[in-house]
This record gives structure tokens, sequence and C-alpha cells, in this order.
């Protein structure tokens, strides 16, 4: 089904950039303005450049954030500060890196995969996008001409063949490139024989891809592709814009960390207490001792939306301290739908079956859409909801005044997040956040070559 091939890529040179880590970024949408103005002052050479410019109020349509992007890369590939491979190559990428004290290991495959319409099912959305970000990075990429952040995908290994070729191709090889980045090591390998090439491109051929990361970049790249067709008297379906960079990672690799993003909720005026109003839906419990411990009291709560989310939909829920309560305390509770399906069923006969037991949905379209009245839609849209990656930061948002409530999840299965898209469904956004990004950076596919 999925077709990809090796490429030159277009990687930083220890000649200029002895530490690799400090020319490394996040993808642009986890970057605040304060990591932003940290990563330009970590190096005059950081992709952050490229990938997230800074604005200026003299910003115009020749001078402007994004056309720096281009000059800079023109000027660094130029100057020898980034240079191509001398051979096509596929590029592993491996993540170490721990979580809550777990160390993990992620591998992904660097290649270039041919864009397909998601009608064609051959690589398969699991959530929305926006209009925004498709726009930001269909503008940088006019200009620069090159990816250079990699999409992450999987696919399925149940038989491990593509784990086994690549570990075969791997035997024995040095390393191209390693850097350390905090708590985090991020190594990349070449695979350049071209018979190894060849086997893995084959092994792909039967397998469909599944977009995890990265959906806006893909449908820009795909928005580009058409451009540039349109604009070309002939067309071949081989030019580089015919493909994408993505980093490819098994659906069962015990790296891959799925982790929830959790919701911020502005209340309107409401008729009545919102755990009255959910009561008549969901079990709801207070979860005793946010006011003496509430680092102890958010753990003892995330433990037991984990064990109820084995076999029912289970939310954690932040208020603020009652009438009773000390300022800046909050109220924590345990929301549990044990019949998730009926609920979403009964509630919205419109939402798709496959959204019936996903608590991202039990939570926008039946809690808050159809029990709270809420609109579950981003602020920026109109609606009532915010997103948040952090627990302790929801609850302290809450404390703090900046919201009326915060909606914790547990994360979504990966084996969830592949039925959605084998159905053709998809997520309402910000259901999944992948841990970690994949770094801006190791690697750069440029469609000039």
């Amino acid at each position: 089904m999925a077709e990809i091939r090796p490429f030159r890529g277009l990687r930083y040179q220890v000649s200029y950039v002895r530490d690799l880590a400090t020319v490394l970024s996040p993808p642009y949408d986890v970057i605040s303005p304060q990591e932003q103005r940290a990563l330009y002052a970590r190096s005059p050479y950081n992709t952050v450049r490229l990938e997230y410019g800074q604005e200026r109020p003299a910003d115009s349509d020749t001078d402007n954030r994004y056309t720096r992007a281009a000059a800079d890369l023109r000027r660094w590939v130029a100057e020898g500060i980034l240079a191509y491979d001398q051979r096509l190559a596929l590029y592993v990428y491996d993540q170490e890196f721990h979580h809550q004290g777990t160390p993990y290991r992620r591998r992904c495959l660097l290649a270039r995969v041919r864009l397909e319409e998601w009608t064609a099912g051959v690589v398969r959305p699991h959530e929305n996008t926006m209009a925004q970000p498709k726009e930001d990075r269909l503008n940088l990429l006019r200009e620069t001409r090159a990816n250079l952040s990699p999409v992450l995908a999987l696919y399925r290994d149940q038989d491990q063949r593509i784990a086994q070729t690549v570990d075969e191709a791997l035997a024995g090889k040095p390393p191209a490139a390693v850097a350390e980045l905090g708590n985090e090591r991020h190594t990349l390998w070449a695979i350049d024989d071209e018979d190894a090439q060849t086997r893995l491109a084959g092994l792909f051929e039967s397998r469909p891809l599944y977009v995890a990361d990265g959906h806006h970049r893909y449908e820009t790249a795909l928005n580009y592709r058409k451009e540039r067709r349109e604009a070309r008297p002939a067309w071949t379906g081989d030019e580089p814009e015919n493909f994408v960079l993505t980093g490819l990672t098994a659906a069962d690799d015990p790296g891959l960390l799925v982790l929830p993003i959790h919701r911020l909720v502005q209340f309107p005026p409401l008729d009545e207490d919102p755990l009255q109003t959910l009561a008549r839906h969901a079990s709801v419990e207070r979860v005793d001792g946010a006011t003496d411990d509430g680092d102890a009291a958010l753990t003892r709560l995330t433990a037991l939306m984990a064990d109820r989310g084995r076999s029912a939909s289970a939310f954690g829920l932040c208020l603020p301290a009652d009438q009773t309560g000390e300022p800046g305390d909050e109220r924590l509770f345990l929301v549990t739908v044990e019949d998730a399906a009926g609920l979403v069923r009964s509630l919205c006969p419109d939402c798709p079956v496959e959204w019936r037991d996903l608590d991202v949905a039990v939570l926008h379209f039946a809690l808050l859409g159809m029990v709270l009245r809420i609109n579950p839609d981003p602020i920026e849209e109109g609606g009532s909801v915010t997103t948040i990656e952090d627990a302790r930061e929801a609850c302290q948002a809450v404390r703090d005044g900046r919201c009326s409530a915060a909606f914790l999840l547990n994360p979504v299965p990966v084996a969830q997040v592949l039925a959605v898209a084998d159905a053709g469904r998809r997520m309402p956004r910000k259901s999944t956040f992948f841990h970690p990004k994949l770094a801006t950076g190791m690697v750069i596919n440029t469609l000039d070559r």
C-alpha cells in the first residue's frame, strides 16, 4: 500500500556544529514564545529559525519569517553548515527518554513517503485539522521547499519483519549523529545499502500507514503538491513534491508513549451545580484530600481513572473550592460513565459508532455538549474549551481562576487510534499526544533534490 523511498538527507556538519543538541528544536506546534527565544539564544544555527522564526514589527510580503527561513536555509547550505549526504539513505532515528521515572526507547524509520489522498485509504488520519496551522505551514513550505519536521506515522508489524530487517541493516554500523538534549538521547543511523532499502520498501507495500502526529503537515504537503501540479504543464508523479518526510514507527513499539490531553472549560451561567447535572448521567465521587495534599490527591485520582478506565469511560474533574474551602483549594472528583456507548447513542445519535466508547468523544459530545450544554469547540473558535497536557497545570489553572473546571482524561490506547482510522473516522482535535515529539533538525528533506 505505502510507498517509501530513500533520500539524500540535509544534515548539520560537525565541523560547524560540534554539539547537535544546540541546534535541535521541537516542531512548531509546541514552541511557546519563551521557548522560541531560548532556542534563538542557544545557537545562531538553531532550526527554530527555519521551523518557527520570530515575527518582526516591520515584516512585509517580501521580508517575513517565511522568507527569512528560506534565506537562512540557503545560506547555511552555501556555507557548509548544512550539507547533503553523498548517498541516498533511509534513516533510523532512536529517541531514548524517561517519563515518570520509566525509561523508553522509540524507534522510527525516516523516509520519503508518497503522498496519498485520504480517500485512498493508504495513509489514514485519526484527528481533524484546523485551517490556520495549514496556512502557516504552506507559507513556509512555499518559501523553503523543505520538510523540516517529519510527520509521525504508525504501521503494523506483527510479524516483526520490518524490525528484523532494520536490525540487520544496522548491525555493526556506527551512528551518523548523536545528540544529548536534557534527559533525551537522539541517535541517527543512515541505511545506504540499496538491498536493505529495497527490502524495506517491499515490506511497506502491503501496509497502510496511520498518521499519529503531523496531520497539518501532511495536509499541507497535499495542498502544496496540488499547487505545483496545477502550475506545471507536465507531471510525472515522481517529482519530490509527491512525497513527504515521515518518521515510521511500529504500532507495537514498546517506546510508543501516548499521553492524554486534558480540557480546561469555561462554564457559561448554569441553572444548577454542574455536579448535580453530571450525576444524572454518570457516577460522581469525591476524591478526598485535595485541600491537605493536592499532589497526593491528584495522584490517587489519576490512579482511579486508570483503573476504572479499563471497563468504563472515566474522567477526573477539578473544580474550585466550595464556600467552606480555603482560597486556592480545589475539589477533585472521579466521574465514571459505565455505559459510555449507550450514553453517546442516546444523547448524540449522529455521532459515529466508532466514537461511542471513545473517552474524548464521550466528554465532548455527551457530557459537555449534551449534558452541561457547553460548546466543546476551542475558545478561539467560539467554544468554551482549551487544552493542556499536564494534569497538575490543569488543576493549577482552576486554582488561579483561569477556568471554571478542568476535565482530566486517560490516554487513548494505540489500538483505538488505529480502529478509528481504519473505520475512516476522525477523533476530535487534540485527542492524542504522542510523547516526545520528533526533534526538528536531525535530518531535513528538501524538494530540490
